[in-house]
């Protein structure tokens, strides 16, 4: 998990400094917001196609969160490096002077169907990835449910092992009893005749 999340850590920087680098021409606080405005966009983006691809799939709540936050903080920059520096570089070279707007927003067009394409893509997976959770925890609780049941056979059993081990000490205890007492009334009737 800590490779994860370290992993999770690298690609996001790594899509915020594309984004940064390809807005080298303008200023700070404009790079900035871009980069902020370019990361809750491609958050909120995920996220809701995260839901669609496992509103579906009936999860336990705190499974579905832990798994919901692993994907989407680890496809957000995924997401971000294949999308937002190829604007950003577009919307630099348009806020220099460079490039009409019409061919930014057809680059910009052009980016949101390749986008939709990998949202669709990514949705699907993280419908597949929720049902192999699924599937795994339905096999975990199959387990312990089969467990549960051998505990309890074996409970079962030892408590039919016990009574039976019961039963005869019982029994013969009983026997030993009228043993000992036909014996002593044998030795009496005995002891009368004599």
């Amino acid at each position: 998990m800590l490779i994860i999340i370290l992993f999770t850590l690298i690609l996001n920087a790594v899509s915020i400094l594309l984004m940064y680098k390809c807005l080298n021409g303008i200023d700070k606080k404009e790079r900035w917001i871009f980069v902020i405005i370019g990361t809750a966009l491609m958050y909120v983006v995920t996220n809701i196609t995260y839901w669609f691809g496992t509103k579906n799939i009936q999860i336990s709540e705190e499974t579905l969160q832990l798994g919901k936050d692993l994907i989407i903080f680890l496809f957000v920059p995924i997401n971000g490096i294949l999308i937002l520096p190829l604007f950003a570089k577009s919307y630099m070279k348009f806020k220099l002077g460079n490039m009409d707007f019409s061919i930014l927003r057809n680059r910009g067009i052009v980016l949101l169907v390749i986008l939709l394409i990998i949202l669709i893509i990514e949705g699907i997976y993280f419908g597949n990835i929720q049902k192999q959770v699924l599937n795994i925890i339905n096999q975990k609780n199959n387990k312990i449910q089969e467990n549960i049941n051998n505990l309890n056979e074996v409970e079962q059993n030892t408590e039919n092992v016990i009574n039976e081990i019961t039963n005869e000490i019982v029994n013969e205890m009983q026997n030993d009893t009228i043993n000992e007492e036909s014996n002593q009334i044998t030795n009496d009737i005995q002891n009368v005749i004599e």
